[in-house]
């Protein structure tokens, strides 16, 4: 089969507005497939939200609201027309990149309509349960569900290795294909000093300064104390350092509140809010030295690699899945998951700027792969798996 006349739906339990790098991927996936083919999304309804500029089918399945989501969960199977709506796209092959609602739809609809189903393993689901709920034992109950879950597809992928093993510590003992990532991050037609100009105006940045940057949701697990706990350090030490964290979500409050309990002085500490401006985005990487991103959580962060297509390269955990992007010292830079080893790997980082600065060309040239080179795998990838289910169910 031609990977480029491929016929695809991407399902997933989060979309517009919301903004991750779940949401980046499949706007991607659906995006550059449609240019040869066709690709559509299906996903929660949320009120008030408008796909009409998307250039992809966007359906919103039936969705209500529970407590502890901050987003409506979708019911797609008590939707009467969901089913109508995909078979008359004659789809090839369904893709779930989530293993709840919408995800388990995909499996339901596969099995009913002899199409086979794929699914990413984006999240480490066991961390997020643990979070919610405090209860080891419930967040075990919740990965033995998500296991059996993609049991039932016809090919599972991850991100990362480091993902893989992830999902194998899980219980999972089938198959596993790893595709990266893309990056979506490519510098304006703008002048670098317009952008960081911008950037120095609009957020106040001083570009005297050794400036520090994290991007993200702000989520505790995220390891953003450690950020700060990690600056209180430097800022104990120099007037030189600045730190901007551009995000919000749902721990914001908490973060603020243990900024504001270690005392930084004004100006020291920045908090810009999730930034939307690509162009001001690029500014503010522009204006940056380094990405710290110290996250033992995330599985392959897109945002790592958009810093790195900005030339900045990134401060990671050592021996995390987001550190299997970067070589370090050559392309990156890890150190040990607490503050006074991360504040000396940064001082150590700035002792030699003719180093950081071949690490920054580096990281540019060896970590962001485009999302056209990521869709042409996957494509590929579908192909093969779409040719493995017709012979086996001829």
């Amino acid at each position: 089969m031609n990977p480029s006349d491929i016929r695809s739906a991407q399902f997933i339990d989060t979309f517009f507005p919301l903004v991750d790098g779940v949401v980046n991927t499949v706007d991607n996936y659906a995006r550059i497939m449609n240019r040869n083919s066709y690709s559509c999304v299906v996903c929660p309804k949320i009120s008030q939200t408008s796909d009409e500029e998307l250039p992809y089918d966007v359906y919103r399945t039936k969705a209500t609201k529970i407590a502890v989501t901050e987003y409506p969960v979708g019911t797609p199977r008590l939707d009467q027309q969901l089913k109508e709506f995909l078979l008359s796209k004659k789809l090839d092959i369904l893709h779930a990149h989530t293993p709840f609602p919408e995800g388990n739809y995909a499996v339901y609809l596969g099995r009913k309509a002899g199409i086979p189903v794929v699914s990413t393993f984006h999240s480490k689901y066991y961390d997020d349960v643990l979070n919610v709920t405090g209860s080891k034992s419930l967040a075990k109950v919740f990965v033995d569900k998500i296991v059996s879950f993609y049991n039932k597809c016809d090919d599972v992928w991850t991100c990362s290795h480091g993902t893989a093993e992830t999902l194998r510590s899980y219980g999972y003992k089938g198959d596993i294909f790893v595709i990266d990532n893309g990056s979506s991050m490519i510098k304006p037609d703008i002048p670098d000093e317009e952008l960081k100009l911008m950037a120095q105006k609009k957020i106040g940045m001083d570009p005297e300064k050794k400036n520090i940057l994290f991007v993200g949701h702000f989520i505790l697990h995220k390891n953003i104390k450690l950020i700060l706990d990690t600056f209180k350090l430097l800022s104990l030490e120099s007037d030189e350092y600045r730190l901007y964290l551009c995000g919000d979500g749902y721990d914001e409050k908490e973060v603020l509140r243990h900024a504001k309990s270690l005392d930084f002085p004004e100006g020291v500490v920045n908090f810009p809010g999730r930034i939307n401006d690509r162009d001001l985005l690029a500014g503010i990487y522009l204006n940056c030295d380094l990405f710290f991103f110290p996250s033992v959580y995330d599985n392959a962060p897109l945002v790592v690699r958009e810093a790195a297509a900005m030339m900045t390269p990134s401060l990671l955990t050592k021996g995390s899945n987001a550190a299997e992007a970067v070589i370090d010292n050559v392309s990156g830079y890890v150190a040990e998951e607490d503050p006074e080893s991360m504040k000396k790997r940064i001082v150590e980082i700035f002792s030699d700027m003719d180093r950081h600065r071949l690490v920054s060309k580096n990281a540019k040239a060896m970590i962001p792969k485009t999302w056209e080179s990521i869709v042409d795998i996957a494509l590929a990838k579908y192909a093969e798996i779409i040719e493995r289910y017709r012979f086996k169910n001829k």
